[in-house]
C-alpha cells in the first residue's frame, strides 16, 4: 500500500495545540454561558441582543446577478476575435500532440501528485483527450465567427439563457430566531445540557493532558 504522506513534527504540534486551546476556550465559554442561562437568562438575552446584528448579503446577491454581456463586442470585432482564437487553439493542439513527449508527462504526473503510473497515465489521457476537443470546438467556432458570423447568433440566443440565483439565494435573506427564542424559554434546562457537556469536555482534556 501506498504510505501517506505525514506533516512535519512542528506542524503536527502547532496544529494539536492550537486544537486543545479551541477545545479549553470552548469548554469554559460553555460554562460561563450554562451559568448565566440558569441564574441569569435576561443576560443572555440582552447580550444576544447585541451580538445578533443581521448581516444582509443582498448587495453581494445584486453583484451575482448583473449580466455581463461580451457578445457584442466578438460580433463587431469577429475578424479578430476568430483570429485569434485560431491561433489559441492551433498552439493548444500542437501543444498536446507534436510539443508533448507523454512518457515525460507521465513520470512528472506521477511524482507531483504521488500518483500509481497506471492512474497518471489515464488521468494524463483523459486530460489531453478533453483539451484536445476543446481546441476542435474553438476552430470550428473560430471558423464560423470568421466567415459567417450570423449562423452563430441563433445558436448564441438559445445557450445565453440567463439563470437568476435570486430565488435560491433568497433563503438567506430570512431570519431565523426560533432557535434562540427556544433555548430562552427553555434557559434553566439548556444551562445544565451545556454546563454538563463542557464539564465532559474539560474533564476528558485534563485527563488527556495528565497522561
Amino acid at each position: 500500500m501506498r504510505e501517506v504522506p505525514r506533516l512535519s513534527p512542528i506542524v503536527e504540534s502547532l496544529l494539536l495545540r492550537s486544537f486543545v486551546i479551541f477545545l479549553m476556550v470552548g469548554g469554559l465559554a460553555g460554562l460561563v454561558v450554562g451559568v448565566l442561562l440558569i441564574f441569569s437568562p435576561h443576560r443572555i438575552s440582552a447580550i444576544g441582543i447585541v451580538l445578533n446584528r443581521w448581516i444582509s448579503t443582498r448587495h453581494i446577491n445584486q453583484a451575482l446577478d448583473r449580466t455581463v454581456t461580451l457578445d457584442p463586442w466578438f460580433y463587431r470585432h469577429h475578424r479578430t476575435s476568430a483570429g485569434l482564437i485560431l491561433l489559441a487553439a492551433g498552439y493548444i493542439l500542437y501543444a498536446f500532440t507534436v510539443g508533448l513527449d507523454r512518457h515525460s508527462a507521465v513520470i512528472e504526473f506521477a511524482r507531483r501528485f504521488n500518483l500509481p503510473a497506471g492512474l497518471a497515465s489515464g488521468l494524463l489521457d483523459g486530460l489531453v483527450l478533453a483539451t484536445l476537443l476543446g481546441a476542435l470546438l474553438a476552430i470550428f467556432v473560430s471558423l464560423f465567427l470568421l466567415l459567417r458570423p450570423s449562423l452563430l447568433r441563433d445558436f448564441e440566443q438559445a445557450s445565453n439563457r440567463w439563470i437568476s440565483l435570486r430565488k435560491a439565494l433568497k433563503p438567506m435573506e430570512i431570519r431565523r430566531t426560533g432557535l434562540d427564542e427556544y433555548v430562552l424559554k427553555h434557559a434553566r434546562q439548556a444551562g445544565i445540557l451545556l454546563m454538563i457537556g463542557s464539564l465532559y469536555v474539560l474533564a476528558l482534556l485534563a485527563t488527556w493532558i495528565g497522561h
